[in-house]
């Protein structure tokens, strides 16, 4: 294979030739007007009247090079050739080039290594009376028999609300703190970040970075630390990781949860737990204590607030005992289990202690 450095050097004439997978190697050449014929040749394609040659101009455009049509070489940009087998041609239009093409479809990457577009831009395929279509990275266009197909980039710009501020980014992915300044925020000022999305929100950090292009990101939302109003922090905070199988579970639920470490022991918090028809709330939040050494002990009992009672106005047994959680006055519900369905460290979890509560719930309610 000739080598582009050596050609280079010398100060040789030369041309690039690929097929269409656009990987290109120099092939030198005495004559600076060659034909169509002659750089099969140099390819030495056979037969020769079963390939194409398009030449890839300076301008973008890819145009068909006739078997007796000659070209000047007059440079590297003007010397890039496509040779390959092919019975007919396709043409489309790329950001206002056109583009002859010797195969029925072509894949998005090639797309944009033809028209050399930003990997910051997206591709569309331009649609009469229907919205124009994405071409997804990894996608392809089918090239019309009849007609010719229209494709065009566009950068994308993707929105976030930075605490009632909308500041617009280029790129897909922004760094926290880069959003914060882009809003006008001081990102040192000692903030509690919360990423809002459609259903979810998490506490997120300077150094965090937001994929706008996950489905539903909405907000990032400020509160100043030193703000405490005695109220529930709406953060969901984490100050100790549970087994991966109860956070997975737990997500899986919709259930709005936190950790949280409070005078030396350990909570998870669970909010706006559904409860069933027939006592005073319909929702609560539900605390349990987790040890240190679990899931070898056991989790016990659980933890109410608002405090529960029947709707018609009966105390439930074994709930008088009260624990401060977070300064808050949670209602215990004294239940255990018992010899015939004890802890069990290899198998039981939050998960499984939920079920617990649930069934101790409910059979207030059923009893009633």
């Amino acid at each position: 294979m000739t080598d582009l450095a050596d050609l280079t050097e010398r100060g040789a004439l030369y041309i690039e030739v690929a097929d269409t997978n656009l990987n290109f190697r120099p092939i030198a050449i005495s004559d600076p007007t060659p034909t169509g014929e002659q750089i099969l040749a140099l390819c030495d394609a056979s037969p020769r009247d079963e390939y194409v040659v398009l030449q890839w101009l300076a301008s973008g455009d890819v145009e068909e090079v006739r078997a007796d049509e000659t070209v000047a070489i007059k440079g590297a940009d003007s010397a890039r050739f496509i040779v390959v087998k092919a019975d007919r041609l396709f043409r489309f239009v790329l950001n206002d080039r056109s583009i002859s093409w010797p195969k029925h479809r072509i894949g998005a990457s090639t797309i944009r290594t033809l028209g050399k577009i930003d990997p910051a831009a997206q591709l569309y395929l331009r649609r009469e009376e229907v919205e124009d279509e994405l071409i997804t990275d990894d996608g392809h266009v089918k090239l019309a028999d009849l007609g010719v197909e229209n494709i065009y980039s566009k950068r994308s710009v993707w929105k976030l609300n930075v605490q009632g501020v909308q500041i617009t980014s280029e790129a897909p992915m922004i760094g926290v703190r880069d959003a914060l300044l882009k809003a006008g925020f001081d990102p040192d000022q000692g903030w509690i970040i919360v990423l809002k999305a459609a259903d979810s929100k998490r506490q997120v950090s300077l150094e965090d970075v937001v994929d706008l292009r996950a489905p539903g990101v909405e907000k990032l939302r400020l509160t100043p630390r030193e703000i405490n109003n005695g109220e529930v922090d709406e953060v969901l905070r984490r100050d100790f990781r549970l087994l991966t199988t109860d956070e997975i579970g737990l997500d899986a639920r919709g259930l709005e949860w936190e950790t949280i470490v409070d005078s030396g022991r350990r909570w998870l918090l669970l909010h706006n737990y559904s409860l069933p028809v027939g006592l005073t709330a319909r929702s609560a939040s539900i605390a349990l204590e987790i040890p240190p050494s679990y899931p070898t002990a056991e989790i016990d009992m659980f933890y109410c607030l608002p405090h529960l009672s029947l709707e018609n106005g009966q105390m439930i047994g074994q709930t008088e005992a009260r624990m401060a959680i977070r300064g808050q006055n949670f209602q215990r519900w004294s239940r255990h289990r018992g010899s015939v369905a004890p802890w069990r460290p290899n198998v039981d979890n939050v998960l499984t202690h939920l079920t617990l509560v649930d069934a101790a719930i409910l059979r207030e309610v059923e009893h009633d």
